[in-house]
């Protein structure tokens, strides 16, 4: 032990700031799969070929003009999910890295933080799903995360993005902009702002969500 003792006294130990701690606990983790053991990387640009539609339409827009005939989510049986620089608002929020991950698989209604939307994460009999997340924090006091989930079919798959955008909506959130650049923002029932990205293609859906504390707005 006196061996271990001399070596461990040699060993520089650098504590966190009380900034990153408190950036820590807030973030919030959505089940992380690899497929083929191979770690996950950034998304393809331009992935979406459809978007959740105002009204309860099933209509798509495609990004760019043709629609990718691969899966845009998955290259090489890798699935791809976006990195910190990637993520909106990157420029303001510096995200960084969380390499923690939850076992948690959220239903895709389930937006924001349980005490943001809370109606959003009521148990419901999900259909099946294989779901991929990452998530990112700011030490100004945001959160990003992303969750990438494959249904059984593509019907399944515009039947949960129509949940969800119920979801949205009950939240306080607002739709804005057109095509690929369409997305929700608003302020949640817990004071916090909530921007929503929703892209899919087939049976596949991206949801990009970026939360700040009311004091970061």
């Amino acid at each position: 032990m006196a061996e271990v003792e001399e070596l461990l006294d040699e060993v520089a130990v650098r504590m966190p700031t009380a900034a990153q701690v408190r950036a820590r606990g807030r973030r919030r983790t959505v089940r992380r799969r690899v497929a083929l053991g191979v770690a996950v990387t950034a998304v393809v640009a331009g992935a979406a070929t459809w978007v959740a539609m105002p009204g309860g339409g099933e209509g798509r827009d495609v990004r760019p003009a043709a629609t990718p005939k691969e899966n845009p989510f998955m290259v090489d049986g890798v699935v791809r999910v976006l990195a910190p620089e990637q993520m909106p608002e990157a420029g303001k929020w510096q995200w960084k890295g969380d390499e923690e991950e939850d076992t948690r698989d959220l239903a895709l209604p389930a937006v924001g933080d349980t005490d943001s939307c809370p109606q959003s994460y009521a148990v419901r009999k999900a259909p099946n799903q294989v779901q991929y997340g990452t998530s990112y924090y700011s030490d100004k006091g945001a959160d990003a995360r992303q969750r990438v989930t494959e249904y059984d079919s593509a019907s399944v798959a515009e039947a949960e993005v129509g949940l969800l955008r119920e979801a949205l909506t009950e939240c306080g959130l607002r739709e804005h902009g057109t095509g690929a650049d369409r997305y929700w923002s608003g302020v949640t029932k817990s004071s916090s702002s909530l921007r929503v990205e929703v892209e899919g293609w087939g049976k596949w859906v991206s949801v990009v969500e970026v939360e700040a504390e009311e004091s970061a707005r």
